[in-house]
């Protein structure tokens, strides 16, 4: 698509500021960023657990910049659920931070975000959150009458869960009967960690600058660095 007749006045007289030294950045703000952010959610994928299965989603996400560090960040929503013989014995709210530094190749017109790395995980307290407790997972995983389980040792009656396949799926079910909803997730993160990256990996996080958006058509020609601001995603001429 070719530009209008409008965005070509707009280009020329770009060009002829830049040439000027009038013109010295473009820049793009939060907003408009994550509007490009919202076209790549929600995401989901599911996470390899000993018993069960486990699935994240991120549903929803918010840009911010870390100037000093030359740092665009992503606060995420998202939400883990596990489930075991089909029925919900984990769930919560979670929010994930991302970061990446922006990279310009100007012989490619293509800005790249380098360095992604997962900040940080952690848990919201909020009425979502979910965590079965010790009675309900022995009365609903372990067949027969609870009385005839006294004087079995705990490892010996999680394996009557897990068919005594599976010492790795025993150790496990422990998280959940210690309580903590923490401990779980922590037991996850880095499962999770990687998951996000891995997925990262399959999208296009890069931009090519497009011929029907004059200012990319601009940066294209003149564009030498993108660098984060404290307010803004910043392209130099």
């Amino acid at each position: 698509m070719k530009l209008g007749l409008r965005d070509k006045g707009m280009l020329l007289i770009s060009q002829l500021l830049i040439k000027l030294g009038r013109l010295r950045y473009d820049q793009f703000s939060a907003d408009e960023l994550n509007v490009l952010l919202s076209e790549n959610l929600p995401q989901s994928f599911p996470l390899a657990i000993p018993a069960g299965q486990a699935h994240v989603v991120v549903n929803s996400g918010k840009l911010t910049f870390n100037a000093p560090d030359n740092r665009l960040c992503i606060q995420l929503l998202a939400s883990i659920t596990i489930n075991v013989a089909e029925t919900t014995i984990y769930r919560a709210h979670l929010i994930i931070t991302l970061s990446a530094s922006p990279d310009y190749n100007k012989h490619e017109s293509t800005l790249y975000f380098i360095d992604k790395q997962v900040d940080n995980i952690i848990m919201v307290n909020d009425d979502y959150a979910l965590l079965k407790d010790t009675q309900f997972l022995l009365s609903r995983f372990v067949p027969g009458n609870l009385d005839s389980l006294l004087g079995r040792s705990l490892k010996n009656i999680l394996s009557l869960v897990t068919v005594g396949t599976s010492d790795q799926a025993v150790e496990y079910l422990k998280l959940y009967l210690s309580g903590s909803k923490q401990a779980v997730l922590d037991f996850h993160k880095p499962q999770i960690e990687k998951a996000i990256l891995d997925k990262m990996a399959t999208l296009p996080l890069h931009h090519i600058m497009r011929e029907d958006q004059w200012r990319e058509v601009l940066f294209a020609r003149y564009g030498k660095a993108v660098r984060v601001e404290p307010s803004s995603l910043r392209f130099y001429f």
